[in-house]
Parts: C-alpha cells; structure tokens; sequence
C-alpha cells in the first residue's frame, strides 16, 4: 500500500526541539528545532504533506477523567494521524496508540548551583570550626604546659610569645641546649610550620576560586530536602514525569512524587521552555536532552543537571492504531537514526545552545581576576577590629593607672 500523501500531525512547540511560527491564516510552520528537522526528512523521503497540530490543552497526554488528553488523545480519536514532540513510550499509552521509537531518553533532575560563599569571610573558611577552636586551644595551653616540662626556666610572657610567633614563621627568641628542650620545642615548631603553611595555601585557594555552599545534587539528598520541607519538585503539565516517580521502586522517589507538583511551561511564544528563574530551594524534573538544550553545563550554566536518574524510556512517534502503513514509516526512521542523522542534529543544536548563551542568566569567569577590597573585607575588619581593642585596652590601662596611682597618693598622705 502506498504511504499517504497528507498525514495530520499533532506536535508539541518545545525550544530547540520543534521550533514554529504562526501565519496571519493560523498555519503552523517550522523555523527550526531537532524533531522539526526529523519530521522534514521523513516528508521529504515518504513524499507527503502535512498539516501541523498543536493539543487545545497543551499536554502530552495521560488518562485523566476517563478520556486521554493531550497529543495522545488527539491519535487515539484520530483527529491526528501520528504525533511527535518528545512523546515517552508508556504501557498505558501503547494500549491506545502505536508507537514507533527513535531514541532513549533520561529523566533526571536540575538543581541551581549555590552561591558562592561571602569572601568577607574567607579568613576563616581554610579550617572548619573543631580545627579553630582546637587551634586556640592548644596556642593557649600548650605555652603553659611547656614552661613546666622544659629544663630551662622562661617567663610564661616570654614563652607566649616566642610560640605564637612561630606560628607567624618568626624564630624563637631563646636558646634551646637540653635535650628535652629541643625535642619540645620542635615538635611544637613542626605543628606551628604544618598549620601556618596550611592555612596560608587554603586562604590563597578560597580567595582566588569561588567557594560555594553545599548544594543539592543527588536524588537520596533531595528526597532527604523535600521531606523535611527544605525542597519543593515541580515538572511540565501533561507529562510522564509523575507517573514514572509513581511506579519506581525507589523509595526516596516515591517521596519525591508527594511533594511533586505539575506547571504549565507553555509560555507567550508558543513553545514549552524550561523554567529559568526558579527558586533556590526548587528541583525542575524533566528529559535530560532538554535541559542540555535549555540550560547548558557548568561553567556556561548556573543550573546543575544531576548525574542520576528518575528512569529510562523510549521516545516515539505515536501513531493511529487505524494507521496504513507504520511499517514502512518504522523502516524509514530506523535508517534516520542508522545513519547519525538525527544525533548531527542534536550535536548541531548543543552546538549553537553553546555559542548563544544567554551571559545575563550567568556571568561565566573568564581569565584570572584580581583581588578587590571586597575579597579582603574580612581580614581588613579583624584588623581594625583588632586595633580598636589594643587602643581601648590602652586607655582602660592608662585609667586604671592613674587611678590606683591617685589612691595610693591618698592613702600616703593620710598616713
């Protein structure tokens, strides 16, 4: 039987995938896209024209008050021929439709990376908090303890000061002969090297590279987040997303599907685009082909898409189960993707995503950048900081002075 010359097909506007326009008559028409161009070449190899059909409610299709909506409902009651726009081959779906897949596809998860962390504060980001206050603890004890352990005998002042100074790489400001001495004392000058060298190539390493928060970048921890209400999920309205949490053996996405809500991603342009402005505390579920699309990786992305994933299924024309000839439309579509045809149109679209990324979403570092007043707050501040206290530790000295100096005075005269 020959293929028809004139299919009705009902398509799914997505950026980058299927791309259109609208005439002054409503015809819908191509200007670009990666499903687009796979819908171009099996017209031109099958030799028929088409009719291109966007669903009333804008959803893919699932099984909602008895009655299929979406692309799916549009083949199932045959006011299309076939259907194509990232469509997720389903047991349901199949019971009502045919498909014929062409791809794979992932579902997986994206996060916003985290800020990155106030620089103000970088001069103490080198150690955590148990290292800090073991730190002080051991500069305030261990001065202490070796001046009753060492042979020679040292003011306590002195011995403060000679192993603080260490620290900051200054020499000892007295002889060491004993033995005991010197075994002391240099294995205080080995901690005093190891935490001075430490700190001073962590502190050069946090203000040159941005440090940013811990994020959320794995399903165990995000199903941890949502529970806790830390965390919300949404996906695109009318997709397979939900039911593919809902029938996972995995616990933590079981818990992820109650806290799932679904939006509509059909904005003013005719097509479905990926939330760019979402909230910190928010995790877009979707295919992961379309976020590669749509947002990019690190570093020409704020967007971390995770490494995991919800599931795998196959991406497929649906087709009429009423259809001719689905055979031969199946063998033609075999030999698209035989050929690297439509993985060329994939690559080419990463490509331009790539090229014309949108800079005003994400400023991307470029080169080495030098330090500003900003970077250098923090210890700018302890240094004032500092230099406030000695001068009211100062002034409260030189008060106390004068007066236990004017007590004694009379208390000389009235004796």
């Amino acid at each position: 039987m020959a293929f028809p010359s004139f299919l009705r097909i009902a398509i799914m506007p997505m950026r980058h995938i299927m791309e259109i326009k609208t005439d002054e008559k409503n015809n819908v028409n191509f200007t670009g896209g990666v499903e687009a161009k796979l819908i171009e070449i099996l017209s031109s190899k099958l030799g028929f024209d088409y009719e291109l059909i966007i669903p009333d409610d804008k959803e893919w299709g699932k099984f909602t008050d008895g009655q299929w909506t979406g692309m799916i409902g549009m083949v199932h009651r045959n006011e299309a021929d076939i259907a194509l726009g990232d469509l997720t081959v389903s047991g349901p779906r199949s019971k009502v439709v045919d498909f014929v897949p062409y791809t794979m596809e992932t579902s997986t998860f994206v996060t916003k990376i985290p800020k990155a962390m106030l620089k103000s504060a970088s001069f103490v980001m080198p150690f955590q908090w148990p290292v800090w206050i073991l730190s002080i603890f051991l500069i305030i004890l261990m001065p202490i303890l070796f001046k009753y352990l060492m042979v020679k005998k040292i003011s306590q002042s002195r011995m403060y000061v000679s192993m603080i100074g260490n620290i900051f790489n200054q020499p000892l400001s007295f002889n060491v002969e004993n033995g005991i001495d010197r075994i002391l004392m240099g294995s205080w000058i080995l901690y005093a090297v190891l935490l001075s060298s430490s700190y001073t190539a962590l502190l050069l390493s946090s203000l040159t590279v941005p440090i940013s928060e811990n994020g959320i970048t794995t399903i165990k921890e995000l199903a941890s987040a949502v529970s806790k209400g830390k965390y919300r999920c949404v996906t695109n309205k009318g997709s397979a997303n939900i039911d593919t949490l809902n029938v996972s053996v995995n616990e933590d996405l079981r818990i992820i599907e109650k806290h799932t809500t679904e939006e509509d991603w059909f904005t003013a342009e005719d097509a479905v685009i990926a939330p760019t402005d979402f909230d910190d505390n928010v995790a877009v579920l979707g295919p992961k082909w379309f976020f590669l699309l749509e947002y990019g990786e690190p570093p020409q992305s704020d967007k971390y898409i995770f490494q995991e994933t919800v599931g795998f299924g196959s991406i497929g024309v649906a087709v009429n189960k009423g259809f001719c000839c689905i055979n031969h439309l199946s063998t033609t579509i075999l030999w698209i993707m035989d050929t690297g045809i439509f993985k060329k149109f994939f690559d080419e679209a990463i490509y331009k995503t790539r090229m014309n990324f949108d800079s005003k979403h994400y400023a991307i570092p470029n080169g080495l950048k030098p330090l500003s007043i900003s970077d250098l707050l923090g210890p700018f501040i302890l240094f004032g900081g500092g230099c406030m206290l000695s001068i009211l530790v100062f002034v409260f000295g030189e008060f106390i002075f004068h007066f236990l100096q004017r007590m004694l005075l009379l208390c000389m005269r009235a004796v």
